[in-house]
């Protein structure tokens, strides 16, 4: 056998005798299991599907497993003496080298592999909808990018342990330079800067991560890696050699080796420095691309007609392009088959298409935009704010088929949550949805108004903490009356806010939440009882999220009356049968025959259930419910399906079933492996 399989096979089997690699083995399984377990709670309903957040759960985790796996490949044989017999042997250095080197990065490799295995295995028991756009060449990818960055932290802990003759100042040492450094350095930038990051992949490494796992190929940021992972093994060899020649004069040579290694190092910068720039990326495409578009988004572009023109405003290398690319050629591809409208795609980069660019430039869009124009119409969406399926389609909808009654007025004076607020307890995000659909958002002051304005497509009553006044109630009963439309977020049913006028329209709020129904964090309630009403019939099979729902029971009102003055009370979504939304029409029977608006009104039992807070951090229907109840009150075609964008990712995972997950993935397994580990190397050294 070669020096270099030889030492391999002496590295892995050391290792095997160490305690130490039961701890790190262990605790590498342990922590990114963990990581990933608060990835899949906080990453719910966003655009990073599970490759993807393994990865980004397992990379700032690495540098410190390979740091452990390789801090006393040397520092071990100088405190024992062998080195200076491994010395006297007549094997390269370089052999040496690339012989402890393999054996640390097998290791590293088994225990990646173990935990990427195991991760699919208990999202799929416990998360089955989370691994719905996943494929095995998609879990590859994840493990090669986690194995391309564990080239460079194998190579970085074989070279430190070279230098220190004591392991744990090795491993310090290496940490030191792959993680506490580099990120640092980043923060640091990120402070002294004016910008910000987002919430995944804005530190580089992992970043590169997240690219490679979802098949964005950066060939400069491969060819990064592997050229500091040669100098690092470079490095490492002069190391040995310099301990070789101790005591044997040549000093020019320990000078020579000394100079050898600062040019690998300025080598290793410049390298760098180079890649950054000059950086082609290859899109593999490992994400699936026959994305199922939503039967609200079929609908809308079954409706349309003439030619759209989209274009993706956006450099090359961006690393949304591929997102965003897909789902507009699923849109050309679905109205295609469906007779809509002709879709034509464009991709403009910033950079390279100067004349396109000028154009859109002079009508005002950004850099960085998703571009529809039919006609003399043009409405531009920033990417950063997300340019999924729905976004697209509401556009769609918008630019072809504008609403009669454009406006939503939010009342205002009485602790009501604001669309203007972009805080976690505000309703921008709702609000920019309702725009996207063409409607424009108002406040409205009913302490000052006199009238209703009649461009009023209903008022929006958010969480209203304070009583409204009895001048406020009249004129809201009076619009009512008119055939108003009303939708009321209730945040409590003893006082407060609008509840005086609910009972004479059929309602009655009681302080009675509901019971027995699941939960995500223990205060809130996954409402799945879903009536056939126009606003929840699209949604059967779906599931709403509501913090601390209000039981609404009909009124004495309900019921009764002739013609237009009879009030129809619906329950429109259930929670082991107490209603938590309901809806009540007046008049509708008599507006057939003479042509009468009918009255409506749709009160849901929580004031925040499309908070920007909450509609960050789940993916459930909420939106699509929210959505549908302005339609349906609006008088627009509800088309809502609960169905998420095909960018959108979900575990469906609840309260308990999030903590099975994380006590199986990140205390069990691991602490298992961690076990029979310990005991090998109990046996190993009784035979030594």
């Amino acid at each position: 056998m070669g020096p270099i399989r030889v030492t391999l096979g002496r590295t892995v089997g050391r290792a095997r005798s160490l305690y130490s690699t039961a701890f790190a083995v262990g605790g590498f399984l342990a922590t990114a299991a963990l990581l990933l377990s608060r990835l899949l709670e906080s990453a719910e309903g966003g655009a990073l599907h599970l490759p993807a957040l393994m990865t980004l759960a397992a990379a700032p985790v690495l540098p410190i497993f390979a740091a452990l796996l390789g801090m006393d490949v040397w520092s071990d044989e100088k405190q024992s003496g062998r080195m200076d017999a491994l010395m006297t042997i007549a094997v390269r250095e370089r052999d040496f080298v690339l012989g402890k080197f393999a054996g640390v990065f097998l290791l590293l490799t088994l225990t990646v592999l173990a935990y990427v295995v195991t991760a699919v295995f208990f999202v799929n028991l416990f998360a089955p909808s989370a691994l719905t756009d996943v494929s095995l060449v998609s879990v590859v990818f994840a493990l090669s990018s986690l194995e391309i960055q564990g080239l460079l932290w194998s190579a970085v802990a074989v070279a430190t342990s070279a230098f220190f003759n004591h392991a744990a100042a090795a491993a310090a040492a290496a940490c030191l330079l792959t993680v506490v450094l580099p990120r640092a350095v980043w923060y640091g930038l990120l402070a002294w800067s004016s910008g910000g990051g987002t919430p995944y992949g804005e530190f580089p490494l992992d970043a590169h991560a997240v690219d490679m796992a979802t098949g964005l190929l950066p060939a400069g940021t491969v060819a990064t890696y592997l050229i500091l992972t040669g100098v690092a093994l470079f490095i490492a060899t002069k190391c040995v050699l310099l301990y070789r020649l101790n005591g044997c004069g040549a000093s020019g040579l320990r000078w020579s080796s000394s100079f050898a290694i600062l040019l690998a190092l300025v080598f290793a910068v410049l390298s760098t420095i180079f890649f950054v720039r000059v950086n082609p990326v290859a899109d593999l495409a490992v994400v699936q691309s026959g994305v199922e578009l939503s039967s609200r988004t079929r609908s809308i572009l079954a409706d349309t007609s003439g030619t759209i023109a989209i274009t993706a405003f956006i450099p090359r290398n961006d690393t949304s392009v591929r997102a965003v690319g897909r789902v507009m050629r699923e849109l050309k591809r679905q109205s295609d088959s469906v007779g809509g409208a002709k879709i034509e795609l464009r991709f403009v980069d910033p950079r390279w298409d100067i004349g396109e660019a000028e154009r859109l430039v002079r009508r005002g869009i950004p850099e960085n935009s998703l571009v529809f124009e039919k006609g003399r119409h043009i409405v531009s969406l920033p990417v950063k704010d997300g340019c999924g399926e729905r976004v697209c389609a509401s556009t769609i909808r918008r630019i072809t088929h504008p609403p009669h009654r454009q406006n939503v007025y939010w009342t205002v004076g009485h602790g009501e949550s604001r669309f203007d607020d972009y805080g976690a307890f505000g309703m921008s995000d709702i609000a920019r949805d309702l725009f996207r659909e063409g409607f424009r958002n108002q406040t409205l002051d009913l302490s000052t108004c006199q009238s209703i304005p009649g461009d009023c497509a209903l008022i929006l009553v958010a969480g209203a903490r304070d009583d409204f006044s009895r001048a406020e109630i009249d004129r809201l009963s009076g619009y009512l009356r008119d055939g108003g439309r009303m939708l009321v977020l209730l945040g409590s049913a003893k006082s407060g806010g609008i509840v005086s006028l609910l009972p004479s329209w059929g309602m009655r709020p009681v302080d009675r939440p509901p019971t027995g129904g699941k939960t995500i964090s223990g205060t809130d309630v996954i409402v799945t009882g879903l009536t056939d009403h126009p606003i929840s019939s699209s949604l059967r099979g779906s599931r709403i999220v509501l913090e601390r729902p209000v039981s609404i029971l009909p009124s004495a009102v309900a019921g009764t009356g002739t013609d237009a003055d009879s009030i129809g009370y619906s329950s429109v979504a259930e929670v082991n049968a107490a209603t938590v939304v309901a809806a009540v029409e007046r008049g509708r029977g008599a507006g057939d025959d003479l042509a009468l608006r009918p009255t409506r009104v749709v009160v849901l039992g929580d004031a925040g259930f499309v908070l920007n807070g909450q509609l960050a951090v789940r993916a459930c229907a909420n939106r699509d419910f929210f959505l549908n109840c302005v339609s349906y009150l609006s008088g627009s075609e509800v088309l809502g399906s609960g169905e998420e964008d095909a960018d959108r990712f979900r575990t469906e995972l609840d309260r308990s079933g999030r903590f099975r997950h994380g006590l199986l993935s990140s205390v069990a397994f691991p602490g298992c492996v961690f076990l029979v580990l310990v005991v090998v190397a109990a046996q190993r050294r009784r035979k030594q």
